[in-house]
């Protein structure tokens, strides 16, 4: 009987222990999903970017970001001149905007990784991919 006893309480432990490492992995590994925030200074700067199968006039440029007073702002340089983005997110590294061009709304989602970005511009002519890298400064 004291050897069933034993026995029982030794897998009692087991199973509490192996409970909790399993608990802690899982919400570690949570923390670290949603912990991938970038400062600011990530962020910020001039990114050159290309987007595919859009008219030549608006298929590269420079996207300057900034940050004034906790919101982000976006200005768009092309050849022909340059755009202000709307309603402007910056959300851990995914970056959101929209843009008016030639009286459509055009929505961009775009991922910062390092120095480089990479996402998608959404209209109703459909979705395009952009990529771009960080300017460095000369």
């Amino acid at each position: 009987m004291k050897s069933i006893t034993r026995k029982l309480k030794f897998l009692v432990i087991a199973a509490v222990l192996v409970g909790t490492t399993t608990v802690v992995a899982n919400s570690s590994s949570e923390e670290l999903k949603t912990s991938i925030m970038i400062s600011a200074e990530e962020v910020t700067g001039a990114w050159e970017y290309t987007v595919e199968n859009v008219p030549y006039e608006y298929s590269k440029g420079v996207l300057m970001i900034s940050k004034e007073n906790k919101a982000y702002k976006i200005k768009i340089q092309l050849d022909g001149g340059a755009m202000d983005a709307e309603n402007v997110k910056v959300v851990d590294n995914n970056i959101t905007f929209t843009v008016n061009v030639e009286g459509s709304q055009v929505t961009v989602n775009l991922k910062v990784s390092g120095d480089k970005i990479s996402g998608e511009s959404s209209s109703y002519d459909g979705n395009f991919a952009i990529e771009g890298k960080r300017m460095q400064p000369e």
